[in-house]
């Protein structure tokens, strides 16, 4: 599982960078009003992150990325390690 990028918590939102083979960016996540998270570069939409419950108590979401983004997977997960976010590639 690669690591695309670790994130930290910028107020309300999660702010980091990612790193695939296509792209570099600043990528942010943002909730809404539904507990979903927009993602977004530059202001600009490119996907979005639904939570998963998991049974040990960590937060996880599932993040589903413009195919531009993230063309080597369907989905990443993005998941809480102590104050750090992490972005792996899942397959």
């Amino acid at each position: 599982m690669p690591i695309l990028g670790t994130f930290l918590k910028d107020g309300d939102c999660l702010t980091g960078i990612i790193r695939t083979s296509t792209t570099q960016a600043r990528l942010t996540f943002a909730p809404d009003s539904e507990g979903i998270l927009i993602v977004s570069i530059d202001g600009q939409p490119v996907g979005h992150a639904e939570p998963r419950p998991s049974g040990d108590g960590i937060t996880c979401f599932v993040v589903y990325l413009h195919p531009d983004i993230l063309p080597d997977a369907p989905f990443a997960a993005l998941v809480a390690k102590g104050c750090i976010f992490i972005l792996t590639m899942r397959r």
